[in-house]
């Protein structure tokens, strides 16, 4: 059998947290939108919590997984506001979207460098 193992808990403390204030974030936007789009990454993150939680072989690849929709999402939405700039509007009103998108893009690479760094699968004797 095989079980995912954090080197460090403090990363795994982290994600874990990290995991719960992104689901509470989307829930929010849910109940206050009413848009059915915000369950998605939901969805995402509760799969990837559970397979933390339960130390699940595939663990890894879900935190991979959702650190590459982090850093594509607020990398996408960072381009967007560079080619707004670049072709002249003004986007000082959307600033600090710029700034959250800035941070959403820099967590996905540190928990994706970290995942790759402390997170291992091991074959465990156990049934």
């Amino acid at each position: 059998m095989e079980k995912t193992f954090f080197k460090n808990q403090t990363f795994q403390i982290f994600i874990i947290a990290l995991l719960g204030f992104f689901i509470c974030w989307n829930l929010y936007a849910f109940i206050t939108t009413k848009s059915l789009v915000s369950l998605i990454p939901t969805i995402i993150q509760l799969i990837v919590l559970s397979l933390i939680l339960m130390k699940h072989k595939h663990a890894k690849m879900g935190i991979n997984l959702w650190s590459v929709l982090l850093m594509l999402g607020g990398g996408l939405v960072i381009l967007g506001k560079l080619m707004k700039f670049f072709i002249g509007d003004d986007i000082t009103d959307g600033l600090g979207k710029l700034v959250l998108n800035i941070l959403i893009l820099s967590a996905g690479i540190i928990i994706y460098n970290f995942n790759q760094k402390t997170v291992e699968v091991i074959r465990t004797d156990e049934n």
